[in-house]
């Protein structure tokens, strides 16, 4: 297991940021093993219910990271401190960097809606107990 130090207020510095990153990318491959069939993971609704909270938390963020990523990279074209190993003109390389990541920012909220929305979906459901009907 990683061990890693998620205050906001940091630690921060590169590859304290790039671990984090690492570890989202670790805990979405775990959930994708962890949520198969037979996996075990998973025993009720209420599990994937408590799940569907945690990841429309997770995405609810996304956006602010994308906006702030772009905004770093414009920052970094605007002191002229970037090159690029291609040969291309970096500005451009960060500007389409930056007008995707904005997009994508904008496209996050609906993920969250749909994740929202299937957790209110299954607010009810239980597994039966020979009780019911």
């Amino acid at each position: 297991m990683t061990d890693i130090d998620l205050n906001p207020d940091g630690p921060h510095g590169p590859a304290h940021t790039t671990e984090a990153a690492n570890l989202l990318a670790g805990c979405v491959r775990y959930l994708n093993y962890a949520s198969m069939a037979g996996s075990g993971g998973l025993e009720y609704p209420g599990d994937v219910y408590g799940l569907l909270g945690a990841l429309y938390t997770a995405t609810q963020r996304l956006p602010q990271l994308c906006d702030q990523l772009a905004a770093f990279l414009a920052a970094q074209v605007a002191a002229g401190c970037l090159a690029d190993s291609q040969g291309r003109d970096p500005a451009i390389q960060a500007g389409m960097a930056a007008d995707l990541l904005r997009e994508a920012a904008t496209r996050i909220p609906a993920l969250t809606a749909h994740l929202q929305r299937a957790q209110n979906d299954i607010a009810g459901l239980y597994v039966k107990d020979g009780t019911d009907a």
